[in-house]
């Protein structure tokens, strides 16, 4: 990693890690050097130093008031909640619509199988092993009593 500008300065990182002290002995007493010879390295030194003199006065303050007892009491209050007025049958309103769907889809099933089996509708004929017969193998038949041998 490159800890050097274009210019020949060490990057404002390096810096800041100077006065945090987290870089080596050798790597912090090349950087002050540096930052005696340089008008803006030195400054940056001096405005991060006395940053820290700054955040570290702000950790000794300790505060006696508690603000959440003073605030607290002005907040509005939340509104009552509101019950739902009761129902005879409770929520299961919404069963409604599918209960009809379902009553529907059997209605229309037990139709169509009642009109297969009662011949009201197209029947494929069943398969028989008769060799000289008009019809295909699997002929359709217009309904039960013109397929059976004994409707002949």
């Amino acid at each position: 990693m490159n800890d050097r500008t274009p210019a020949g300065c060490p990057r404002t990182e390096a810096i800041s890690a100077l006065i945090d002290g987290e870089i080596g002995e050798s790597a912090a007493q090349e950087l002050r050097l540096h930052a005696v010879g340089c008008a803006q390295c030195g400054s940056a030194l001096l405005a991060f130093t006395g940053m820290r003199t700054d955040l570290r006065a702000l950790r000794e303050i300790r505060s006696d008031v508690d603000i959440a007892a003073l605030v607290l009491p002005q907040l509005p209050r939340p509104a009552a909640l509101r019950r739902k007025p009761a129902r005879p049958w409770g929520d299961l309103w919404h069963i409604g619509p599918r209960a009809l769907g379902g009553a529907a889809a059997l209605g229309v099933g037990a139709y169509l199988g009642l009109m297969l089996v009662a011949g009201g509708g197209v029947a494929l004929r069943p398969a028989s092993m008769s060799v000289f017969s008009g019809e295909p193998p699997g002929a359709y038949c217009a309904g039960l009593p013109s397929c059976s041998a004994r409707g002949r």
